[in-house]
């Protein structure tokens, strides 16, 4: 079928599905070996490179035997193919198969038509030497409007980089970095959020075993009163790696090829769309998925992200829950007030509070001079921890009334979240209450008509820290952003990222 102007062959092929990009195309990118180049990672020019073409006849490893960019020399079965090249061919046949034919995504568009294509028309895989600067990357070459073919540049022998074996290297990256290949026939102007973190979760999906996803996912749980498309500033973001595990839910909530028919909404055209964006797609996504809304969805990620670590419970959330570290939860001091919050778009507030002694609490969000704009938006769960399980959630059903118990007899914890669950606009701003009843009564007539007093309850997980004095309203980003990004060229998988991943032993909370 046709596509964006992209041929696409039918079921049923020999090989892989790979479109072609057609002419007229943008100026292709010089490659690694194209002589006098200036890529920051390339081969010199004195370099021998030589290739070598996977098995199932997708992929062509470009690689030298000496100097600097040399691959380790092992040789095991002697047919003059260096083993590690060998590895490096074989991993990305198994993640393209896996892509294509379990997840169900279209391979990579092919660079055929492209006159600095390697070769032919096959994923080219370039291993040079990062010299601990990365573990490598992949870059588009040349588009067809948002939709592009590239190729790979990796590390050529991981030597010092600390991995245990260079088969793991080599099945992080292919898995990761080829998906961004993935990403590039679909849309290559979605963000880092939507990028990275489906990036994350391919790789976790085509292998559970490797590592990464269980380190990346810190960077949502330590942040989740951000705003769930804004990116952290900075050259290598935490947070959209993190978000890894907002897809891990839609899989899992929702069924599997859930982020399969994100990426499909993301084509320019597709639902009578012209350019759609993947964070404005997920409430028609969840309405034609299971009946649910973006709301109603956000609402059970928060609550899911309760049940890791100690608390897992795969029956109430994540089927591997307790290998996830715990999300960030505010300690606060029993009972809580803040008269005025602030509660970003998209994101979640988690404030923890020991019943000592109450036999029943709860908690009441409201605007304190009665603007209903306040609280737009707001939905609350009650979540009450008896050692390592959590009672049901109770989500308020009244925000402001302060009537609605749990019960914390012998509890160690109440957890409040307080969730915004609008994808756009001003922070929300209500007032908090938390305790016994009769203490909220008091809090909720204290502060009746205070309205715009700020933060007298000490409050501060909605506190910005790109914006610590609140001047900005705009998601937990001091630049705000649209969530796109239109740069081609895509930094380093960096190594510290995923050196420290072998080793890391998960945070208790």
């Amino acid at each position: 079928m046709a596509l964006l102007g992209v041929l696409v062959t039918g079921c049923g092929s020999d090989g892989a599905d790979v479109g072609t990009l057609p002419s007229p195309w943008e100026e292709a990118l010089v490659r690694p070996d194209t002589p006098g180049n200036t890529l920051l990672f390339n081969f010199e020019p004195s370099d021998v490179v030589v290739t070598h073409g996977s098995t199932g006849g997708h992929f062509l490893v470009h690689y030298t035997t000496d100097g600097v960019n040399a691959v380790p020399s092992a040789d095991q079965n002697t047919n003059s193919v260096p083993d590690f090249v060998e590895d490096v061919a074989d991993v990305y046949d198994e993640v393209l198969a896996y892509y294509q034919g379990t997840l169900g995504f279209r391979a990579p568009l092919s660079d055929e038509n492209i006159t600095d294509n390697g070769g032919d028309g096959r994923f080219d895989v370039y291993l040079v030497d990062f010299n601990g600067m990365g573990d490598g990357n992949y870059q588009n070459d040349s588009c067809t409007g948002q939709v592009c073919a590239g190729y790979m540049v990796q590390e050529n022998d991981f030597a010092g980089y600390g991995y245990p074996t260079t088969t793991m290297a080599n099945r992080i990256l292919g898995s990761h970095e080829f998906f961004h290949a993935v990403q590039a026939g679909y849309d290559t102007e979605q963000g880092s959020v939507m990028a990275e973190g489906t990036a994350v979760w391919a790789t976790e999906s085509f292998d559970g075993t490797l590592p990464d996803f269980e380190y990346f996912i810190d960077g949502y749980f330590d942040n989740p009163d951000r705003s769930l498309d804004v990116p952290m500033p900075g050259p290598v973001d935490p947070f959209s790696y993190g978000s890894a595990i907002f897809f891990k839910f839609l899989e899992e909530r929702f069924g599997a090829g859930t982020v399969l028919d994100l990426w499909e909404r993301c084509e320019n055209g597709a639902n009578g769309v012209a350019d759609p964006v993947w964070f404005q797609e997920l409430d028609s996504l969840l309405s034609d998925a299971d009946d649910s809304s973006f709301a109603a969805g956000f609402v059970e990620f928060a609550g899911y992200n309760l049940l890791t670590d100690d608390y897992a419970d795969p029956a109430r959330s994540y089927a591997n829950g307790d290998d996830y570290p715990a999300v960030a939860i505010e300690p606060t001091a029993t009972p809580y007030v803040d008269e005025k919050m602030r509660v970003f778009y998209a994101s979640t507030q988690y404030y923890g509070l020991i019943p000592d002694g109450r036999a029943a609490m709860t908690a009441a969000v409201f605007s304190p001079d009665g603007d209903p704009a306040d609280t737009e938006g707001i939905s609350t769960l009650l979540a009450v921890r008896r050692g390592t399980s959590y009672d049901p959630f109770v989500q308020l059903t009244d925000l402001a009334a302060g009537s609605e118990t749990v019960d914390t007899s012998g509890a160690d914890l109440l957890v409040v979240a307080v969730i915004n669950t609008l994808q756009e606009g001003d922070s929300r701003r209500p007032a908090l209450c938390i305790g016994s009843p009769e203490e909220v009564e008091v809090c909720r007539t204290n502060l009746a008509g205070v309205g715009g007093a700020g933060g007298a309850g000490g409050g501060g997980a909605g506190i910005d820290p790109d914006d610590p004095d609140g001047t900005d309203d705009s998601g937990g980003c001091g630049c705000r952003v649209t969530g796109r990004s239109t740069e081609d060229v895509r930094l380093p998988f960096l190594l510290g990222l995923l050196a420290l991943a072998l080793g890391r032993r998960r945070r208790r909370h």
